[in-house]
């Protein structure tokens, strides 16, 4: 297996902008998603993000109140970007990719062509799972790093028959054959 699982598991040291990030946590992931932070684009959301990840969850909760206050919106909309803005704003979407790899999956075509079957949020659908089947604390949760939480989850698909974890060059040479079996069918007569 290839160093993306490591790399998202145990995550190391990640500077952005010279602030020091804790490992991307479901907690965080959680407050970005209820304020609405999916991109990066201006002083304001990047000060947010870089408020958020730096903090546990407790932490960020209580430092979001202030943020969304009148005077710290006022505040964090005049606090200046980092000099290179495009190398902070580079180093803050590496941080998130790194935290958010996965592994390429090879399911049943029934299972892919039928797609997501829930209505449940996404990051309610990893937390129920995480509490009941694989014995994470509710009270602790929130600290948990994402990227770990997810592997966790995949990997406990895979031993229940689920969509099987695989390598990056078994993944490339499944999608060569396939490519080779489309290129057959459409030589046929």
């Amino acid at each position: 297996m290839t160093n993306i699982w490591t790399e998202t598991c145990a995550p190391g040291h990640h500077y952005v902008a010279g602030a020091k990030l804790r490992p991307l946590s479901f907690g965080h992931a959680l407050l970005m998603e209820r304020i609405g932070l999916n991109e990066i684009l201006t002083p304001l959301e990047f000060h947010c993000f870089i408020g958020i990840c730096s903090r546990t969850y407790e932490q960020a909760v209580k430092w979001l109140g202030w943020y969304l206050s009148p005077v710290g919106q006022w505040y964090y909309a005049r606090k200046p970007m980092p000099r290179d803005k495009n190398a902070a704003l580079a180093e803050a979407m590496e941080y998130a990719l790194q935290a958010q790899q996965l592994p390429e999956l090879l399911g049943s075509e029934d299972s892919v062509e039928a797609g997501a079957r829930y209505g449940a949020p996404l990051l309610q659908i990893i937390r129920s799972t995480a509490l009941e089947h694989l014995n994470y604390q509710p009270d602790k949760i929130n600290d948990a790093p994402f990227g770990q939480l997810v592997w966790d989850i995949l990997a406990r698909n895979e031993m229940r028959g689920g969509a099987k974890i695989i390598h990056g060059e078994l993944a490339a040479g499944l999608a060569a054959l396939q490519q080779l079996q489309q290129t057959r069918m459409e030589a046929q007569p």
